[in-house]
């Protein structure tokens, strides 16, 4: 998986718990927006117990079945493609 792809998990699955992920700062780096969606990811299932954790990534992993990754995390905010953009031409 590369590291787009695991934030578009990731927001997939923040969004499924009820919460709006994290836009990336101007300088920060796709891994560096990585990490830190990771942490507030980490919190959120912390917060919410692990049962729930289990259960949003089961529902996650049948939308992306049916969607594939990319249209399941959509809408991107654009700041998120400008990163993506930034990483692949650097």
């Amino acid at each position: 998986m590369t590291v787009f792809q695991q934030i578009l998990w990731m927001f997939v699955n923040i969004r499924l718990l009820g919460r709006e992920p994290r836009s990336p700062r101007n300088r920060e780096s796709l891994i560096h927006y990585a990490a830190l969606l990771e942490i507030q990811y980490s919190r959120i299932c912390v917060d919410l117990g692990t049962a729930r954790h289990r259960e949003v990534a089961t529902i996650a992993g049948r939308i992306i079945a049916l969607l594939g990754l990319t249209q399941a995390a959509e809408p991107l905010p654009p700041r998120i493609l400008s990163l993506f953009d930034r990483h692949e031409s650097g």
